[in-house]
């Protein structure tokens, strides 16, 4: 079952950081996954459960021991239809998302014409499974929520190879106190951490509050209190049409007015719905153009005013099609817009090249970064996942800018802006710059969490921001998740120092070699 020939591939991820191991498994089923969970426990052997490798938290870079890869566990289930007529399809965790896209797009066949899976992370080649791992939202969870927003049952695999099948609505806290059967019949009982989330776009740490629906612990949880094994999806109704806008403005201040009032304005527009908001600072638009010749990205001549960038989406029903196009424009002559500096896509093949121009700034970030990796190896971009509520944007992007100024770091800043929540990319040229990055980001992290942020808003915690998550819940915070983790995992051998440094103390495995 475990192979001890491990493709290099598999000892890293997107965060560009690498490990060891000294086994791998490919399991295709439930049993076999669990089979696979319970010879590692044999063995004493700390398990990295893996599925596309998309992250960039180091969260499936393996630290000895053995890789469970899902890249096998790729099936679709079967369908079904709830009594609300909701449509429902049940997928393995190896499932990439660009395979569910095609799926349901190619299905004419009731029940899934017609119907899509709203979550639209950047990657995505990104598993399923990985994305509720992750709880992975992306840009147009403006309008649709996180991964969690649209899951409905999960069965999980134990790392004792033991199994939880979930419902939604069928098991609750009550309290913090909770209790659990697994499939076998055991009971599984213990209390909630009690720390009060941040108020924002968020996936730091275990998703918890008093009476809080069970299903929710393990999405967000990153593999560390079990493997999720199957899941079953909500669907959503395909909006009738797509409306994208790409604007360019000639600063920063115009186009956070621009959000402010987009995001006033939204509600009047339903039933459409405002689905992406994202920016583009000079730094980014500098950074496309740039490597427009090999990403073959078709882009407009530019002017000296096109300084910064929106770009918008909206998902449009068949009722007033234009609403949304003619109150951006409006909303445009307010902040100093103009309809030549603006550029609307209509149709799939111009939507697609905008969603190109939205996606080719991590991109190229991670090009610019691989090119300086050949003169030092150590060098990694230092990417933030920050979130502040709505009133604390103005002041943190004045924040950011004034350390970068002061520093001059070379950076970029883009991102999901209708969230609060733009991605500082810096880019370092040698350690000392990114020594600089590092103490920064630590800075911006703990200013952020005094404003009621996040210090991941989407790319989750993994192995490279343990130390953020401590800033956010405290010491007491941690040791309630650790303690909730041994409830479920007592020799802390699942995705062991993700989330949080195991103590001393635990039943953790360090000989990592197989044994026979």
């Amino acid at each position: 079952m475990f192979q001890t020939h491990i493709p290099v591939d598999y000892l890293r991820d997107e965060s560009r950081t690498s490990g060891t191991a000294v086994a791998i498994t490919f399991p295709q089923t439930v049993a076999e996954l669990a089979d696979s969970l319970r010879e590692a426990a044999v063995r004493e052997l700390p398990v990295t459960v893996q599925g596309a490798r998309t992250g960039i938290s180091a969260g499936s870079v393996p630290d000895g021991g053995v890789i469970v890869s899902l890249t096998k566990m790729d099936r679709l289930l079967g369908t079904r239809t709830g009594s609300d007529g909701s449509c429902f399809i049940r997928v393995q965790p190896g499932l990439p998302l660009a395979a569910l896209r095609r799926h349901l797009s190619s299905d004419l066949r009731p029940p899934t014409s017609g119907l899509f899976f709203p979550p639209d992370p950047t990657e995505s080649s990104a598993s399923v499974g990985g994305m509720a791992a992750c709880n992975a939202s992306g840009a147009c969870s403006f309008a649709y929520g996180p991964t969690r927003d649209h899951i409905e049952g999960l069965t999980v695999v134990l790392a004792d190879g033991d199994t939880l099948t979930l419902r939604r609505g069928q098991a609750r806290a009550e309290g913090l106190r909770f209790s659990l059967v697994t499939d076998s019949g055991r009971l599984l009982t213990g209390l909630l951490p009690d720390y009060r989330m941040p108020r924002v776009k968020n996936a730091a740490g275990y998703w918890v509050k008093p009476d809080m629906d069970l299903l929710d612990l393990f999405i967000g949880s990153e593999g560390t209190l079990g493997v999720i094994a199957e899941l079953e999806l909500r669907l959503r109704k395909k909006p009738a049409a797509t409306l994208g806008v790409l604007c360019y403005l000639a600063d920063e201040a115009r186009a956070l007015t621009l959000v402010e009032r987009l995001r006033a304005e939204a509600p009047s527009c339903t039933p459409h719905l405002l689905a992406a908001l994202e920016y583009f600072d000079e730094g980014s638009l500098r950074l496309i153009r740039s490597g427009a010749p090999q990403s073959g990205l078709l882009l407009p001549p530019a002017r000296p005013h096109w300084n910064v960038a929106l770009y918008v989406e909206c998902a449009l029903q068949p009722d007033n099609a234009d609403k949304p196009l003619s109150l951006l424009c409006s909303l445009l002559d307010v902040c100093g817009g103009q309809a030549d500096d603006t550029w609307v896509a209509t149709d799939a093949p111009a939507l697609e090249k905008m969603r190109g121009f939205r996606h080719a700034v991590p991109e190229q970030v991670n090009a610019t970064i691989a090119e300086r990796k050949l003169r030092n190896p150590q060098l990694t971009k230092l990417g933030t996942d920050l979130s502040v509520p709505d009133d604390r944007l103005r002041s943190v992007m004045r924040f950011y800018r004034a350390d970068l100024e002061a520093t001059r770091l070379e950076h970029v800043i883009f991102g999901h802006i209708g969230n609060n929540h733009v991605h500082v990319n810096i880019l370092p040229r040698d350690m000392d710059e990114y020594a600089a990055g590092k103490l920064l980001y630590r800075k911006w992290a703990e200013q952020v969490v005094a404003w009621g942020g996040s210090i991941s808003a989407e790319h989750g915690v993994g192995r490279l921001k343990k130390e953020l998550l401590a800033i956010l819940y405290g010491p007491e915070g941690i040791v309630s998740m650790r303690r909730l983790k041994a409830l479920f995992d007592p020799a802390c051998r699942l995705n062991p120092d993700r989330l949080f440094q195991a103590e001393p103390s635990a039943e953790c495995i360090h000989d990592h070699t197989i044994r026979t």
